[in-house]
């Protein structure tokens, strides 16, 4: 970004702050919330690899989140980000996929043992590949974003049925429950599922649960030839300095593992699935790390982080060593833009924080642990 560009942003961050705050209730006290997220909000924004930041804050139980946004939604047009810019949530999807499917277990349509051969009698192995699997990136699966065919063209169309066989074809990494790999194609296949057992489409399922229950008016299931309104532009780190729009990629192609589109004062309502789910994973799971069938746990950790993470029940521990702060959430990317959503057990509050850098994620991790330590 040119000294215009960065001087406009700035003027944005100051002049163009848009915030929200509701009344306050018992053991939650939004006027400081407003204080906090106005001031890391800001401090955040100094950064000129930022166009801009929306923030949403709510606790457990509530209905209005307190937010903010800071600086540009569109870069090239000059448009300020606001409470109501919309934002590519990339792999935070996977947090709603997880639910449909924990709702099924609940009314005893599935099991988190049940082997996925029942619904795809093909594929390789599913015999010994369980739902829980799927759910904790233990499956062995390759990871359909690292078949040579579709990451040599991010931008077509693949369904799921094709994309399901084409990662068939590949041998497993390894046994279905020795280690954690990532892999975008488990949930692809529970969006599959979740359809097969319920009798609806995944859309509706989506628009049942999330956009009607718990009130999440912006969100909305990706396609690749949809106007969104308030949809903010995606950018990445250009070189030697400033900002270049990303590769182009297929949104439809990452069905129930990375296509939806929302707010993150409507991404954080995900504070709320106590009202779709008897049991809340948020609340039910231990903060521990994931214990493979060997005994061992699984933890990673890269160079530059601030903290480890494992992946649990369709969703992630991350164990911060700065701020010290342990919180259950999930991260999202998507060529363009970058969500974190994060829950503190200890205080039942969530935040969730959107960026339009894809790159710029690690800024987002980082101001959602600072605002809820605060929050303690």
């Amino acid at each position: 970004m040119n000294k215009i560009g960065r001087l406009f942003a700035a003027l944005c961050c100051v002049s163009a702050i848009w915030l929200t705050c509701v009344p306050a209730q018992a053991g939650y006290d939004p006027v400081k919330v407003h204080e906090i997220i106005l001031r890391l909000g800001a401090e955040a924004m100094n950064n000129p690899q930022l166009p801009g930041i929306s923030i949403a804050v709510l606790e457990k139980g509530g209905d209005e989140p307190v937010t903010a946004a800071f600086g540009t939604a569109n870069v090239e047009n000059a448009c300020a980000m606001t409470p109501q810019s919309r934002f590519k949530i990339g792999s935070v999807t996977k947090v709603f996929t997880a639910a449909l499917i924990h709702r099924l277990i609940e009314e005893g349509k599935l099991t988190y043992e049940t082997t996925i051969d029942r619904f795809f009698p093909q594929f390789p192995d599913g015999s010994v590949i369980r739902i829980r699997h799927l759910l904790t990136h233990t499956s062995g699966i390759m990871d359909m974003l690292r078949l040579e065919d579709v990451c040599g063209n991010m931008t077509r169309y693949r369904t799921p049925e094709e994309l399901i066989a084409m990662v068939g074809a590949q041998p497993l990494l390894f046994v279905p429950g020795t280690r954690q790999q990532y892999s975008n194609t488990g949930f692809l296949m529970l969006s599959v599922i979740a359809e097969k057992v319920a009798g609806e489409s995944y859309e509706k399922q989506i628009a049942t649960l999330f956009q009607g229950t718990l009130g999440m008016r912006t969100l909305l299931v990706g396609n690749d030839s949809a106007v969104v309104p308030h949809l903010a532009s995606g950018y990445t780190n250009g070189k030697p300095s400033g900002l270049q729009l990303p590769i182009m990629a297929s949104l439809a192609i990452a069905r129930g593992t990375g296509n939806l589109e929302a707010t993150p004062s409507d991404v954080v309502r995900l504070v709320n699935l106590d009202k779709i789910l008897r049991k809340d994973v948020q609340d039910t799971l231990p903060l521990e790390p994931l214990v493979l069938d060997d005994g061992n746990e699984a933890i990673s950790s890269q160079p530059t982080d601030n903290f480890s993470t494992s992946y649990l029940d369709g969703c992630t521990l991350f164990m911060f060593r700065d701020p010290e702060i342990i919180l259950i959430g999930k991260l999202g990317s998507f060529p363009g833009f970058g969500t974190a959503y994060f829950y503190d057990q200890k205080t039942k509050i969530a935040v969730a924080i959107s960026v339009n850098n894809e790159m710029a994620i690690p800024h987002a991790i980082g101001l959602g642990a600072r605002i809820l330590h605060e929050l303690r």
